[in-house]
């Protein structure tokens, strides 16, 4: 049996997390960015790059009585965690997102649903880094 040694290196702020990237994609090294890894399948052989493990934190909410709320998650954040947190606030519409694995960077892109629900119908605006 052979070993597979994966070496992740977790980054927790936006600046740390850009500075990274933009090293990696100046040196050339590959680079797999990973969220929370539920989606992912890595060869037996390893994979011969850096490894990158998203975990920034920091969200913001506004909330009006009116017009409901506007919130800003970062991407590291856990999905289930954050599905929670707007329940505990009293916040609709994501309560049938509960229990998916992953991360809030991953949802847009993985565009997670069930029971008839996507997040597609709550997202308003999703914040990107243009690696070109």
């Amino acid at each position: 049996r052979k070993i597979c040694i994966i070496l992740i290196i977790p980054l927790e702020s936006v600046n740390e997390l850009i500075s990274t990237v933009k090293a990696a994609d100046n040196s050339g090294e590959p680079l797999l960015i990973l969220g929370g890894g539920s989606n992912v399948l890595i060869s037996d052989n390893g994979f011969a790059g850096t490894v990158i493990k998203v975990e920034t934190s920091g969200n913001s909410f506004e909330i009006d009585a009116c017009s409901g709320g506007t919130l800003t998650v970062s991407a590291g954040t856990d999905w289930d965690e954050f599905v929670a947190l707007t329940i505990e606030k009293g916040l609709a519409n994501l309560e049938s997102l509960s229990g998916i694995p992953g991360t809030v960077g991953g949802s847009p892109i993985q565009n997670i649903g069930a029971y008839g629900h996507e997040v597609s119908e709550v997202i308003a605006r999703v914040r990107t880094f243009d690696r070109k």
